[in-house]
């Protein structure tokens, strides 16, 4: 489960974006962390309590959806990226984005549009 989560992290890549309710937080309290690899996640999660009312929201929220997606595509990760991790498992999952189950399609569609909405 751990590597679906990191999947998840690397496609939507949570509180790396440039811009929304969290890029001032991220410059201030994680300024200089790599983007891409987990640490900017595990930096903005050392920092949870430091974090604007709006970014801990948009956190809420993130994590809610992350579940979600996690549940909806765990299956399809072990079954079409079987071995794969991080970044290789990202690409398998994207290049396989018609094999995924309509349950993942779902999830993952509803996933991009709830960050587009936060964004600016």
């Amino acid at each position: 489960m751990k590597r679906i989560f990191l999947l998840i992290l690397t496609l939507t890549g949570a509180f790396a974006m440039a811009e929304g309710p969290c890029a001032k937080d991220r410059e201030t309290l994680c300024a200089g962390v790599s983007h891409g690899d987990g640490r900017m996640m595990k930096c903005m999660k050392e920092n949870e309590a430091k974090l604007s009312p709006e970014c801990k929201a948009s956190w809420a929220k993130n994590m809610e959806n992350m579940k979600e997606l996690k549940a909806a595509c765990h299956d399809d990760a072990e079954t079409l990226c079987a071995g794969k991790t991080h970044r290789d498992l990202a690409k398998c999952m994207r290049q396989n984005k018609e094999k995924l189950s309509e349950g993942c399609k779902a999830e993952w569609k509803e996933m991009k549009e709830s960050r587009k909405g936060r964004k600016g």
